[in-house]
């Protein structure tokens, strides 16, 4: 007899259904019967019949007779759906099967009792899942908040004890801090990645570091030694569970740096490696001022004139009325400045070490309670709305767009006071002054730096730098902003 023996499991069914397990349970039981087996395999999240390709193929082959009869685990690997699991008993029936397999029993489809009693299992079947699921779920988010591992990929830098907790590994751990070191330094995401490329470093996978794996695992709380695990759209968060790599200090410093350079240079492409590249903006137009090259006289450096345009007072489109120079008038002024700066940042570096942490946590404070009372106002509108809903003032298609973008604010808004309540238990002026005396350091080397660490250099310690010349005969203007 050839039998089809149907596999299926559910996405997320790992700890409730074993896929390998039931096939080599059923395939004894056909060895036993002697019967010829065709296997169809698959794992499916979708609950429609219509949807599992290897379902439609058995269906398809019993319609051109190649089966007999088909073998199954349980009448739930069919379908938990009881509209669902009888459909497809009727297609077996109209091909002339009239019989299936659950495990080693046989079952009559001709009877409407058996019919009835198979009903019955998948739905039974069904429940006994959803029950084992709901215990395990609540399993994780009582885990969750003891701060434990719920499982998943282990962020680079952690492995995990003997009670499920994550703890430092110390051998990715000096590669880990490297990388935290170098945002603080005013790296990208991208010049990291091209570094270890270059370098040959690896993933743990075994894959090659880029800007988007770098950008996922510093953003994670794991880092930071919080646990944060989400199901069935709640977010369970645990702070300081762990150990963290880098500190809150450091976290909100880069971020800080990757903000201003996300805000200010987003627009702006380098047209020649030069460090001014990126780092003007006009102050007529607000584009990003181009440098270029010319080969002819002397492969000397050029601010280039805006090629933009803006609205005069009439409101009709006009050319941008600024012009260029020669790059070493501005790449003076901005030593000279520089120069100058230096001896702001001695005071700044002094200031923080005189710096009176309780007048920080105090500010601090007034933040996190101010998002408080903003997130509080948020909850008080979603009791609104719903009051609004009751008196039938909105339908329901309103209330659902109305809900949807309260919950987003009330996300938003609860990490960023979660963020801020973070700060406010570790203030720490370290990573501010360490990032300072990197910036001195690298100002004393200035005519010794590369072209990539002067632009560097540059975004670290101004947020932007307005450049005006609209007459040749003038000497151009900078506006300059600090961080």
């Amino acid at each position: 007899m050839n039998v089809g023996i149907y596999l299926r499991k559910s996405r997320g069914e790992d700890e409730v259904q074993d896929l390998a397990k039931h096939r080599d349970y059923l395939l004894k039981i056909a060895e036993a019967k002697g019967w010829k087996v065709k296997l169809y395999e698959e794992i499916a999240s979708s609950q429609h019949y219509l949807e599992r390709p290897a379902l439609q193929q058995m269906l398809k082959d019993i319609e051109h007779r190649e089966i007999d009869t088909i073998l199954v685990y349980a009448p739930d690997r069919l379908s938990r759906k009881d509209v669902h699991f009888l459909t497809i008993l009727d297609h077996l029936l109209q091909y002339g099967i009239n019989k299936i397999y659950i495990k080693d029993t046989e079952y009559d489809l001709t009877s409407p009792h058996i019919r009835t009693q198979l009903s019955i299992m998948a739905v039974l079947a069904q429940a006994e899942y959803m029950l084992i699921a709901q215990r395990m779920s609540e399993g994780k988010m009582r885990s969750a908040e003891k701060g434990r591992w719920n499982g998943g990929t282990i962020k680079f830098g952690y492995t995990t004890n003997e009670e499920n907790q994550l703890v430092i590994n110390q051998s990715d751990y000096p590669l880990a801090r490297e990388i935290i070191d170098k945002l603080l330094q005013g790296f990208s995401y991208y010049n990291i990645a091209k570094d270890f490329a270059e370098r040959g470093i690896r993933t743990k996978k075994g894959k090659v570091w880029t800007t988007a794996s770098l950008g996922n695992w510093f953003n994670s709380p794991t880092l930071r030694g919080h646990t944060s695990y989400k199901i069935k759209g709640k977010e369970i968060f645990t702070p300081n569970t762990h150990e963290a790599v880098v500190s809150e200090a450091e976290y909100q410093a880069i971020k800080k740096l990757q903000e201003n350079r996300e805000n200010n240079f987003k627009k702006k492409k380098n047209n020649v490696s030069h460090w001014l590249s990126g780092v003007l903006t006009c102050s007529v137009c607000g584009w990003s001022k181009k440098v270029q090259i010319d080969t002819k006289k002397g492969n000397k450096f050029y601010i280039r004139k805006c090629k933009s345009t803006i609205e005069d007072a009439e409101g009709n489109l006009i050319p941008c009325s600024s012009v260029g120079c020669k790059s070493d008038i501005v790449e003076d002024m901005l030593k000279g400045y520089l120069m100058r700066y230096r001896e702001q940042l001695k005071e700044d570096m002094k200031h923080l070490l005189e710096t009176d942490i309780t007048v920080l946590k105090a500010k601090q404070s007034q933040t996190v309670k101010q998002l408080e009372k903003e997130l509080k106002k948020l909850h008080t509108k979603d009791d609104n709305l719903l009051e609004l809903l009751s008196d039938m003032i909105i339908n329901r298609e309103q209330y659902q767009a109305q809900k949807k973008r309260l919950e987003q604010q009330k996300e938003e808004l609860g990490s960023k006071l979660r963020e801020a309540q973070l700060q406010l238990q570790e203030i720490d002026v370290s990573a501010s002054y360490n990032q300072l005396q990197y910036c001195e350091a690298l100002i004393n080397r200035w005519d010794t730096l590369e072209h990539e660490d002067k632009n560097r250099l540059i975004k670290m310690i101004f947020s932007r730098i307005e450049y005006l010349r609209t007459d040749r005969n003038t000497m151009p203007e900078l506006d300059i902003f600090p961080v």
